[in-house]
């Protein structure tokens, strides 16, 4: 059975070896998350000093783009840059950072009260606009005759309006944003760590509650309330049996778990704004000789990209890594079992840059956060995956918990 160290003292101080691995039909005990409460009660937010440093750090990198101005629209971006929480809707609500000086808010005015206290900033320039009148002619005050770049997921219909006010074209903020979220703070990682480490105690109690008969809703169900119990929001879950597990990302037939099959779950949730994403496969009974050679591949690919993954190392590079060792090993080429790139960037997105990907020749950097996850998938009879998230640090990298190992 495929456990991480953590999961084999739990199951084995426990007494629930022998129901994780013979998948019993027993029923499950009926509290199962007393070890999960509490589990992120004393992890910290990020402060309006944080948000500070962001802000700081965006404006250095606007001003050596040559640029006077980033605008920024209600979403994740502008909870990094300021923390304020916004819901986007059809009513623009904007922050324009210059490249020096205070920054300006472009709201409602019927939304005044609110934009205050969310913003909180007792000094903030706040610019109202009436619902008769035109927001983008407040944007192009705020902006100035500078060079001024949007924030890449600002909407379209947002960058039309700019555009139309200010009588030229808006310029690609992506590499600002880019460069700006992918180097995670000594506070972000504390969050996105503890948040991953909740996903795979999580896990663990899956492991535990295992039985053949289960459904994937089920299951799913054990899943997420289970992060819920360990305080993170947001939970999803993917859980796959037997050769539903060959689709990586589902299928819409549900599949009762059968002994021998594979029982995939890829899941996450949030804490404080930061992302989880946790895969693990294991074997409910003994699989085919074929499925538990897969299952050993994958892991020793996994193996593989680790050791690539390192500051000065190309993103392509552990892709190459890990795909050479599932193709050594008789899979097939290419993408023939292996059908997706190896790893995507993590932090306030479930999937940011960077991305472990052919072509992808971005160096890695002390502070980036990724998935390291390799596959094999055999349509009709089953499907692995093994995902863990990381961190480069000063001399390789460090996973947030245990890694995945054979029994």
């Amino acid at each position: 059975m495929l456990l991480d160290r953590r999961t084999l003292l739990y199951a084995g101080s426990s007494g629930l070896a022998l129901t994780a691995l013979g998948c019993a039909t027993t029923p499950a005990p009926p509290d199962r998350f007393t070890s999960l409460r509490g589990f992120t009660k004393d992890a910290q937010p990020l402060t309006p000093t944080h948000h500070a440093q962001h802000l700081a750090r965006a404006q250095k990198r606007i001003g050596e783009a040559g640029l006077s101005a980033l605008v920024v629209e209600a979403g994740r971006t502008l909870w990094y840059l300021s923390g304020v929480a916004w819901r986007p809707s059809e009513r623009p609500f904007l922050l324009v950072v210059p490249a020096e000086g205070r920054p300006k808010w472009i709201a409602p005015a019927f939304e005044a009260l609110r934009a205050k206290e969310s913003i909180g900033a007792a000094d903030a320039e706040l610019l109202l606009w009436q619902e008769d009148e035109d927001p983008y002619a407040l944007a192009k005050k705020a902006m100035g005759e500078g060079r001024v770049a949007v924030e890449p997921r600002t909407r379209d219909f947002i960058v039309r309006g700019i555009e139309d006010a200010l009588g030229r074209q808006l310029e690609d903020g992506s590499a600002i944003v880019r460069g700006l979220r992918m180097i995670k703070s000594d506070a972000e990682l504390a969050l996105m760590e503890r948040a991953n480490l909740a996903t795979k105690a999580a896990l663990e109690v899956a492991m535990a509650n295992t039985r053949v008969g289960m459904t994937e809703g089920q299951m799913k169900s054990i899943v997420t309330d289970a992060q819920r119990a360990a305080g993170l929001v947001n939970v999803w879950a993917l859980v796959l049996f037997g050769e539903n597990a060959a689709f990586p990302h589902g299928t819409g037939q549900e599949r009762s778990l059968a002994d021998g099959d594979f029982v995939l779950i890829d899941t996450g949730g949030q804490l404080h704004g930061y992302c989880s994403d946790i895969t693990r496969t294991w074997p409910c009974g003994k699989p085919s000789d074929e499925a538990a050679r897969a299952l050993d591949t994958v892991l020793a690919a996994q193996d593989a990209a680790f050791e690539v993954l390192k500051p000065g190392a190309a993103c392509e590079d552990a892709d190459a890594a890990a795909r050479k060792v599932i193709t050594d090993a008789g899979f097939g080429e290419d993408y023939t079992a292996f059908t997706h790139r190896l790893g995507h960037g993590i932090g306030l997105d479930g999937h940011e840059a960077p991305y472990l990907v052919r072509g992808n020749k971005t160096v890695l950097r002390p502070g980036m956060t990724m998935s390291n996850e390799p596959g094999i998938y055999r349509p009709g009879a089953y499907g692995v995956r093994i995902e863990d998230i990381l961190v480069i640090t000063n001399d390789g990298y460090r996973v947030f918990g245990e890694r995945a190992q054979r029994r």
